[in-house]
């Protein structure tokens, strides 16, 4: 049974890849707390950076797509 034991825990180590040698790794996951509305609690979110600033720009898209269709009220100085 202790053989068996032995067996498969290197058999699980040897099926985990070992990370490549010479190379940095290239994704960082990043962990926010965002609180939605109408909660107390926030919750925690874990996305890469690249899927941070994507969310970025789409939200600075919304935005900017918002102010255009409003007729842009913050920039009066030409009427």
């Amino acid at each position: 049974m202790l053989i068996s034991a032995l067996m498969l825990a290197q058999a699980a180590t040897a099926a985990t890849p070992a990370p490549a040698q010479g190379r940095a790794p290239t994704a960082k996951v990043e962990c926010r707390l965002i609180q939605e509305a109408g909660s107390r609690i926030p919750t925690r979110v874990c996305r890469l950076d690249k899927e941070w600033e994507l969310l970025a720009k789409d939200v600075q898209d919304d935005l900017n797509r918002s102010a255009n269709q409003r007729g842009n009220p913050g920039n009066t100085a030409g009427k």
